[in-house]
């Protein structure tokens, strides 16, 4: 099934500057997780999205650098709200913990 076009909304330019400070290739792979969540929205899954319960999301790359961009759907759009280098099996309290405040303020002022 195909969804037609999910908005995405970048929150912040901090997760905006992340992606564009990846080496090119990782970029692509970044660009390519963010197309495919444009087009499936809700219907994406393992392995390119995951629930992180709670209503938050990872976008998934694979590679040799592993980046994970954390998302949500509020309103009948995609808010990409936090990105990072994944460096171990689980992600970091740290990471959760921000996104988690960002996700608030989603819903709070979207």
């Amino acid at each position: 099934m195909y969804h037609a076009g999910m908005e995405i909304i970048f929150w912040n330019k901090k997760v905006d500057n992340f992606i564009d400070d990846l080496d090119d290739l990782t970029i692509s792979r970044v660009r390519h997780c963010l197309r495919l969540l444009a087009e499936y929205g809700h219907l994406l899954d393992m392995p390119d999205s995951k629930s992180l319960g709670k209503g938050l999301l990872e976008l998934r790359t694979q590679g040799k650098i592993r980046v994970r961009v954390l998302y949500i759907f509020h309103k009948n759009r995609a808010y990409v709200i936090h990105g990072f280098v994944k460096k171990a099996w689980k992600i970091s309290l740290k990471d959760i913990s921000y996104a988690r405040r960002i996700q608030k303020e989603v819903m709070d002022l979207a």
